[in-house]
């Protein structure tokens, strides 16, 4: 039976959200562009209507993607505040590296760690 250490010893897995909104609106975007490039050139749709087309898709993933990313800045201070801050470095760095730990939150830990504990709210940690 594996041993599995006290839960003061372990961080908490970080997961930020994941938006399906998103990954529709950056996945189906392109697809709609080349569509209405193809009409264009087909003679179907009027350059007009094409460039009101997208238009609106750029709007629509930039949307979607500044909502992502304010979803996973919300989450990220609230990782720091609920695990990271109160901890000593020397902790993090010994919590980080512990067979534990899994990938994901190792390099976050890491990365907060090497930016002088400091969360950069507009998106990555520092590298």
């Amino acid at each position: 039976m594996a041993h599995i250490p006290p839960a003061h010893s372990t961080l908490a897995t970080y997961s930020p959200p994941a938006l399906p909104r998103t990954v529709l609106a950056v996945g189906t975007a392109p697809l709609l562009v080349l569509l209405v490039f193809t009409l264009v050139v087909l003679r179907v749709m009027d350059v007009d209507t094409a460039l009101a087309c997208l238009a609106a898709c750029a709007v629509w993933v930039a949307t979607e993607m500044h909502g992502w990313q304010r979803a996973t800045d919300r989450y990220n201070a609230e990782y720091v505040q609920r695990h990271l801050i109160w901890r000593s470095s020397d902790t993090l760095l010994a919590l980080s590296t512990h067979e534990y730990t899994n990938a994901e939150t190792r390099v976050f830990v890491l990365r907060y760690l090497a930016a002088g504990r400091v969360l950069r709210p507009d998106g990555p940690l520092a590298q």
